[in-house]
C-alpha cells in the first residue's frame, strides 16, 4: 500500500510539473501583451541583444565635401544613436582616414570598412565592384556635400602665370586626377570651349597637383576643395576657371557593404540619424562647424569657414542628383573607367534615410518635392 501511494504521489508531481511547463510554453508562444512578447520586442527593438560588433567608417579629410563626417566623428554621433537604437549592444566605432576614394574601395572590398564616405566617381566605381567583385555588394544610402553647378571645384594657375583664360591653355599640360570629378569639370570647360584636343592632360593627385602650382612646374591643375581655397590663402595660386562654369552639380555620398547593411539594419539607420543630425549642427552652428573642421582635418580656419559657406550638407537623394550621377556614369564609361554597366535604381536605396529621418519625426520630402530642385531650407 505504502509503495501504490508512492507511486501515486509520483504521478502526480510528474502531472504538476507536466501542466505548469505547458502552461509556461502556451505563455511564451501567445502574442498580445504577455512576458514573451514584450521581451521579443525589446529583443527586436534594439537589435541583436547583447551583440558585440566593429564597425569601421572610412572617411576623406582631404575632401572637403564628405566632411560631414568630421562632425559625425567629432560628436560622437554615431555612438549616440547606436546606443539610443541599439542599447544591448556593444558596438566599436572605428574611423579610417585615407588620401583618397580608391583606398577606401579597396579596404570595403576586402571586407575592412563597412560605411564610406566618398566623391561621385569613387561612389560609382564602388558600385561597380559591388556587382563585379565575386564576394562583394554595395548600396548608396544618402548623399554628404553637395556643390550647386560645381562650386568647390576650380581649374587653378600658378601666380604669375601667363594663362588668363580657357583659351589660353591652348597646346599647355594640364593635371588632374584622372577620372576625378575634376576631371570631368576640366573636360566640359574644354569642351565649352573648343579645346579638348588642344590640351594635353595629364594624371596628377591633388597633392602632387598642388606641388605642381606651387613650384610653377604646370600650366593649370584641376581640383576640388578645399585646395583652390588653399592655394589662395596660401598665396602661391589662383583661380583660372571655377566649376560653376560647367553647371554640373558636384556630389558626395556614403555607401555601405550591402550584405552588412541588410544584416545590420538597425545599425545603418542609426548611422544615418547620426549624418541627418551632423548636417543639421552644419547649418545651425557654422562657427563650430568650422573649429570641427580644422581640428578634423587640420586645414587653415579661414579656409574650414568658406567650406561651412559653400557646402550644402544634405542626404536627401533628389531626382536631379541621381541626373548627375548617371552623367559621371557615362563620363567613366567613356574613359574606360567603368568596366561594367551600373544600374543606379538598383544601386540606390533611400529606404534606410527615409527610415532614419521618420524616426525624428521630421517629414522626408514629397516625391513631387524630390523631383525638384535642392529646397533651401530641407536639408537632412
Amino acid at each position: 500500500m505504502v509503495r501504490a501511494l508512492s507511486r501515486r504521489f509520483a504521478y502526480g508531481r510528474l502531472l504538476t510539473l507536466l501542466t505548469a511547463a505547458a502552461l509556461l510554453l502556451q505563455g511564451c508562444a501567445e502574442g498580445g501583451s504577455g512576458g514573451g512578447a514584450k521581451a521579443a520586442e525589446a529583443q527586436s527593438a534594439s537589435g541583436y541583444a547583447g551583440k558585440a560588433a566593429t564597425i569601421t567608417v572610412g572617411y576623406q579629410s582631404p575632401t572637403a565635401q564628405t566632411w560631414g563626417a568630421l562632425i559625425v566623428k567629432n560628436q560622437k554621433l554615431f555612438e549616440k544613436y547606436l546606443k539610443e537604437l541599439a542599447p544591448d549592444d556593444d558596438v566599436k566605432v572605428n574611423w579610417f582616414d585615407a588620401p583618397a576614394g580608391s583606398v577606401l574601395n579597396n579596404n570595403m572590398i576586402g571586407g575592412k570598412i563597412q560605411l564610406s564616405f566618398l566623391g561621385d566617381m569613387p561612389s560609382l566605381l564602388n558600385g561597380v565592384l559591388g556587382i563585379t567583385q565575386k564576394n562583394y555588394h554595395s548600396v548608396f544610402l544618402a548623399f554628404d556635400g553637395k556643390g550647386a553647378v560645381g562650386r568647390n571645384q576650380a581649374i587653378v594657375v600658378p601666380n604669375g602665370s601667363d594663362i588668363k583664360s580657357i583659351e589660353d591653355l591652348k597646346g599647355k599640360t594640364v593635371s588632374t586626377p584622372i577620372g576625378s570629378s575634376a576631371h570631368r569639370m576640366l573636360l566640359e570647360t574644354l569642351r565649352q570651349h573648343g579645346l579638348v584636343d588642344d590640351v594635353k592632360i595629364v594624371d596628377q593627385s591633388v597633392t602632387v597637383g598642388m606641388q605642381s602650382i606651387e613650384q610653377n612646374k604646370i600650366a593649370a591643375h584641376a581640383t576640388w576643395a578645399p585646395y583652390p581655397n588653399l592655394i589662395q590663402y596660401k598665396g602661391f595660386g589662383t583661380i583660372l576657371s571655377p566649376g560653376e562654369a560647367t553647371g554640373i552639380d558636384y556630389l558626395a555620398g556614403v555607401v555601405a557593404n550591402r550584405d552588412w547593411a541588410k544584416q545590420n539594419r538597425i545599425y545603418a539607420v542609426a548611422f544615418l540619424k547620426a549624418l541627418n543630425e551632423a548636417h543639421a549642427f552644419a547649418k545651425a552652428h557654422p562657427e563650430e562647424t568650422a573649429r570641427i573642421f580644422e581640428q578634423e582635418s587640420g586645414f587653415p580656419p579661414e579656409v574650414c569657414k568658406t567650406m561651412v559657406e559653400n557646402i550644402r550638407f544634405d542626404a536627401a537623394i533628389y531626382g536631379k542628383d541621381v541626373s548627375t550621377l548617371k552623367g559621371s556614369a557615362a563620363f567613366l564609361t567613356s574613359i574606360g573607367k567603368l568596366k561594367a554597366a551600373l544600374d543606379l535604381d538598383a544601386f540606390i536605396d533611400d529606404s534606410y534615410l527615409r527610415e532614419a529621418v521618420k524616426s525624428t519625426g521630421k517629414p522626408y520630402l514629397t516625391d513631387e518635392e524630390l523631383h525638384g530642385e535642392w529646397i533651401a531650407d530641407r536639408t537632412y
